[in-house]
């Protein structure tokens, strides 16, 4: 939309459509009030479409998640209640389209806002604890294991991601040991109980997983020998550092 502020002053009687018995003219309402209201209008319409998103098939919600991101772009202060209103839609039922458009939603704001991330990365971890879709899950695996080890407390991350090596598939078995060895090579401190986990991975019933377990432990006990031979680590318990050498295999 170009040109916003010239329908605002129809926002009243657009709010009025939102229970159109016709979804698209209701879809159609709902997105336009969200590209044309202002921050003081926010948390209103996320009352008004909680009711909405549940009667509508998903392409419509697809249209509407997609307004949502386009809305905390331009207002990244209300960040918060739109990254929660994005989780819990992301909880309730729906296919895998449309759960990729809110994945990928909250992955742009975890990128564009960062005072999102933490938050973000929170709500990914409680997305995969219960995801059916394969492709999802390794997708999520992927970014925490590159962007949890800089968060504030990385070790909070691990029992989610090794929680996958216990109960999901093959592929997602092995996406959640490519993340927790990155854990290994990027926070020192951890490297030790990310090392015991990925022990107990050589007993995974599925090549590749115990290979990539077997890769990550020598590389990371590669890396304690350089370390020490260097004179120690050069990262802490903050995250981001060391690492170096092991980086190259993940």
């Amino acid at each position: 939309m170009t040109h916003p502020l010239a329908v605002t002053n129809c926002n009243i009687d657009m709010e009025s459509l939102i229970g159109d018995q016709n979804r698209s003219i209701a879809t159609l309402a709902i997105t336009t009030l969200l590209k044309t209201g202002n921050e003081s209008s926010v948390d209103r319409l996320l009352k008004q479409i909680t009711t909405f998103m549940s009667d509508i098939a998903d392409e419509f919600k697809i249209v509407v998640v997609e307004a949502i991101r386009s809305l905390c772009l331009k207002f990244p202060q209300k960040h918060r209640v739109l990254m929660n209103f994005l989780s819990g839609i992301l909880r309730e039922e729906g296919g895998f389209e449309y759960k990729k458009v809110i994945v990928d939603s909250i992955l742009i704001l975890i990128r564009e806002i960062p005072d999102a991330k933490e938050a973000g990365l929170g709500h990914l971890c409680e997305f995969i604890e219960d995801c059916e879709f394969t492709y999802l899950s390794t997708q999520v695996l992927h970014v925490l294991g590159n962007e949890a080890p800089k968060a504030l407390e990385p070790a909070k991350y691990i029992r989610y991601i090794y929680n996958r090596v216990i109960l999901e598939n093959a592929n997602v078995r092995a996406s959640a040991v490519s993340a927790l060895a990155k854990f290994g090579a990027m926070v020192p401190d951890l490297r030790p109980r990310v090392a015991l986990l990925l022990k107990r991975c050589l007993f995974d019933s599925d090549d590749e997983v115990r290979d990539r377990a077997t890769l990550y432990l020598r590389a990371l006990a590669e890396e304690d020998e350089r370390e020490s031979a260097g004179g120690g680590a050069n990262g802490g318990s903050s995250g981001g550092g060391g690492g170096g050498g092991v980086q190259v295999l993940l």
